[in-house]
């Protein structure tokens, strides 16, 4: 029974070692490179590993060449079973200004392998609160929005593209 626990000591520090050691700011920089082959390029950034996890801070970022976002906080978790991103006071360019509200608080994404095939996102901002799924097998996504008066009234033409549900809040469903 002792060496049964040992076993589990053992492996359980070698999980948190492995945890806290982990490369971070590689797989980060291997991320952005990845991700300017799509033409999404992330620039102007603080990078820190702090342990556990990675903080980003004053990111700018592009899409096709063209100012899309600032994020002024952004928190990176990657525990392999259980992995979290917390964005936090975001910005998105003025250029959307006319569909949609530009100031977002806190946009956070989940990923578990107890859920393998979904992520989940949570948006808080000048829109309202957002809930979104997006199923990765039937590739579809699916994102229930609580409107705040703002978006009610100045954003109707946005609010098109979302079904009305009963209880007052908007519903979007869509493949991909």
């Amino acid at each position: 029974m002792v060496k049964i626990g040992k076993f589990f000591a053992y492996l359980l520090f070698f999980i948190v070692a492995l945890m806290y050691f982990m490369p971070k700011e590689s797989i980060y920089y291997f991320a952005e490179k990845e991700l300017k082959k799509q033409g999404v390029v992330i620039s102007h950034e603080a990078v820190k590993d702090s342990g556990f996890s990675l903080e980003l801070r004053h990111l700018d970022i592009y899409v096709q060449s063209i100012e899309s976002a600032s994020v002024k906080e952004l928190d990176i978790s990657l525990f392999g079973l259980y992995n979290v991103a917390t964005a936090k006071e975001v910005e998105l360019s003025s250029a959307l200004s006319s569909m949609l509200p530009t100031k977002i608080k806190k946009v956070t994404v989940r990923y578990s392998v107890l859920h393998p095939l979904e992520v989940e996102l949570n948006a808080v901002g000048a829109f309202g609160l957002l809930n979104a799924t997006a199923n990765l097998k039937e590739r579809k996504v699916r994102a229930v929005l609580q409107p705040s008066t703002i978006m009610k009234r100045n954003y109707r033409q946005a609010l098109r593209n979302f079904t009305k549900q009963a209880n007052g809040e908007y519903e979007y469903v869509q493949s991909f």
